[in-house]
C-alpha cells in the first residue's frame, strides 16, 4: 500500500451557484474594511424579497435577503446575518438598498433610468432578473437534492473514461473539473516520460465527499489522507472542502504513484525515490484557461519544514537518504528530486536513471512480494556514474548549495506546512508553523481556521476565538467556519453557549446545505 500521509476553495461549493467553474484557488485577499462575524438574525421591520449577490470568486448567493450597505452586503439567512465587504462583491440584485448605487458611467445611468439592473454581470428588467434567479434557484434545488440522494456511498456514481474508472459521490460539477484534471495530468506524465501503459487494466479513483467516507470505505486509518493500491489498482481521496488546495495536492500526489504503477508494471522504487517524486508531482498547479499542467513548482509546504530544520543546522546527510523511509524522506527527499529536476545539467541524467532503474536490461534487481525493485547499493552506485560524481559528498554539497538559493514565499510556506501537519496529526509541529504564519500575515482564511482548532489549552480559548473570527471575516461565505465556531462553542458545555453553538450550526446549513453534518451537529447539540 502506498499512502500519503501528508500534505487543494477549488471550487466554492457553498448555497452558491458557481458562475464559472474551474480548478483554481479563490484568491482571499484582506478585507477592506469589516467583514463582521455573523450576527443572530433579528426580526426585519420588513418583509424582504430574496436578492442575489455575485462574488469575485465565482460564487453566487441567491435565494435570500440581500441588503445593499455603504460598505457591502448583508445577507439575511434564517439563523443570522452575515456582512460582506464590497471588496469581494462583484454585482448583486438587492432586496433594498440602504444607499444609492452608484452608476459607473452615463450608460449605466440610462439603464437605470429605465429600470434595468444589473444581474450577474448583465443588464436586464426587474422581471427578467426575478425569472432569471428563480430559474437558478430551481437548479440549485434540484442539485443539492440529487447531492442528498448519494450522501451514502452505496448510492455514488460510476463513470468510465478511455483511461480511467472513477467512483464517486461529489457534486457533478465538482467531479467533472477533477475527472478534467485527472486527464491532464496523466497525458502530461505520458508525454514527459515518453512510455505508455503496460496493463490492460483501468486503475479505478475513488472521489470521496469527506474524510468520513474516505475512512470508513477506503480502510484508511491513522494519519492517512490518500492511497494507492498497487494490486487492487484502487486510489482513494476525500474532497477537504477546508483546504482544497491539500486536496489537490494528495490527489496528485497519489496519482503519480498510480501513473508510476501504469508504465513500471511490476517493478516498485525504493521509499526514497518513490515518495519524493510523487511528492514533486504534487506541487502541480493546473491553469484551466490553458488547460495546461505547470510541473515542477516549489513543493512551498515541504521547504518549510526543510527550512524549520536548516535553522537549527540539521540538514539531512545524502548518505542517510539513499535507503531511507523515514518521514524525512518525504520533506528531503522532495527537495533532492527537485535539486536534480530543476538543475539543467542534471535533468536529463536524473531522467535517464529513473527510467533505467525500472526498463534497462541488465540492471541488478531484487524481489520484494509481488514486486521487483532495486537494492540500495546498486542505485548508489549507479547515481554517482550517472550524475558524473566520484562521491556521495561532492552531489551533496552542490545540493545543500542549491537549497540556500530556493525562495518561497515563506508566509505561504509557513501555512501549506502548518495546514499540512494538522491534517496529519502532528499538532504540536503544525501549531508551531500556523502560529508563525499568523504573526508574519498570514492571507488565507483556513490557515487561521486550522490554527483556531489546535488552540486547545487552558487559557487559549480567547485567542482560539479571535483566530476563527479572523477566517470568518477574511470568507464570511464559507460554511466550514460557522461549524468550526460552533464545534468550539459547544466544548465549553454552558447552556447559553449550547445555544449559540446551534444556531451557528444551522447558519452553516443556511449557507451550504449540501454536508448533512451541519444539521445532525444542531440536532446533537440541542
Amino acid at each position: 500500500m502506498i499512502g500519503t500521509s501528508s500534505s487543494a476553495n477549488v471550487l466554492g461549493w457553498t448555497l452558491v451557484l458557481l458562475g464559472a467553474a474551474s480548478i483554481a484557488m479563490p484568491t482571499h485577499a484582506m478585507a477592506q474594511g469589516d467583514a463582521q462575524a455573523a450576527e443572530p438574525a433579528a426580526t426585519p421591520g420588513e418583509s424582504l424579497e430574496p436578492g442575489a449577490l455575485s462574488l469575485n470568486d465565482g460564487r453566487f448567493v441567491f435565494g435570500v435577503p440581500v441588503v445593499r450597505t455603504k460598505e457591502g452586503a448583508r445577507i439575511h439567512y434564517e439563523h443570522g446575518i452575515i456582512t460582506v465587504p464590497s471588496s469581494m462583491i462583484r454585482d448583486m440584485l438587492p432586496s433594498k438598498s440602504e444607499v444609492e448605487y452608484v452608476p459607473a458611467n452615463d450608460k449605466e445611468k440610462e439603464l437605470i433610468a429605465k429600470g434595468m439592473v444589473n444581474f450577474q454581470g448583465k443588464w436586464l428588467t426587474k422581471d427578467a432578473a426575478a425569472r432569471r434567479m428563480e430559474k437558478l434557484q430551481k437548479e440549485l434545488t434540484e442539485r443539492i437534492d440529487k447531492q442528498q440522494e448519494r450522501k451514502a456511498w452505496g448510492a455514488h456514481i460510476s463513470v468510465e473514461t478511455k483511461d480511467f474508472k472513477f467512483e464517486h459521490n461529489l457534486p457533478d460539477e465538482l467531479f467533472d473539473n477533477l475527472k478534467e484534471l485527472m486527464e491532464v495530468y496523466h497525458k502530461t506524465f505520458l508525454k514527459y516520460w515518453g512510455k505508455r501503459p503496460q496493463g490492460k487494466v483501468k486503475p479505478t479513483i475513488n472521489f470521496y465527499a469527506d474524510h468520513g467516507d474516505f475512512s470508513q470505505i477506503s480502510g484508511a486509518s491513522g494519519g492517512i489522507v490518500g492511497w494507492y493500491h498497487p494490486v487492487s489498482k484502487q486510489l482513494h481521496v476525500f474532497w477537504d472542502r477546508t483546504d482544497p488546495d491539500f486536496t489537490i495536492d494528495v490527489l496528485f500526489h497519489e496519482a503519480n504513484h498510480m501513473l508510476v504503477d501504469m508504465i513500471d508494471g511490476p517493478f516498485r522504487y525504493p521509499h526514497w525515490i518513490e515518495e519524493p517524486m510523487a511528492e514533486y508531482y504534487g506541487a502541480s498547479k493546473w491553469d484551466a484557461e490553458k488547460k495546461a499542467m505547470e510541473i515542477g513548482r516549489v513543493q512551498a509546504g515541504r521547504f518549510a519544514e526543510i527550512l524549520y530544520e536548516m535553522q537549527d543546522d540539521k540538514w539531512m546527510k545524502l548518505e542517510d537518504l539513499i535507503g531511507s523511509s523515514s518521514y524525512r524522506s518525504y520533506t528531503w527527499g522532495w527537495s533532492f528530486v527537485y535539486f536534480l529536476m530543476q538543475t539543467p545539467k542534471y535533468e536529463k541524467k536524473w531522467k535517464k536513471l529513473w527510467l533505467d532503474l525500472a526498463h534497462k536490461r541488465g540492471i541488478k534487481r531484487s524481489y520484494e512480494g509481488p514486486f521487483k525493485t532495486v537494492e540500495t547499493e546498486t542505485i548508489k552506485e549507479m547515481l554517482l556514474k550517472y550524475l558524473g560524481h566520484e562521491v556521495l559528498e561532492t552531489l551533496e554539497r552542490e545540493w545543500y548549495d542549491f537549497l540556500k538559493n530556493v525562495k518561497i514565499d515563506e508566509v505561504d510556506g509557513l501555512e501549506q506546512a502548518g495546514r499540512k501537519l494538522r491534517t496529519m496529526g502532528k499538532h504540536k509541529e503544525a501549531k508551531d508553523m500556523l502560529s508563525q504564519a499568523v504573526e508574519k500575515g498570514a492571507q488565507s482564511p483556513f490557515t487561521y481556521a486550522a490554527y483556531a482548532q489546535l488552540l486547545t489549552k487552558p487559557g487559549e480559548r480567547k485567542r482560539a476565538f479571535e483566530m476563527i473570527d479572523k477566517a470568518i471575516q477574511l470568507d464570511p461565505l464559507e460554511a466550514e467556519f460557522y461549524y468550526v465556531k460552533g464545534k468550539m462553542t459547544e466544548a465549553t458545555g454552558n447552556e447559553k453557549d449550547m445555544l449559540e453553538a446551534v444556531r451557528l450550526y444551522l447558519l452553516a446549513h443556511d449557507i451550504d446545505p449540501l454536508p448533512w453534518k451541519y444539521v445532525e451537529a444542531a440536532e446533537f447539540a440541542k
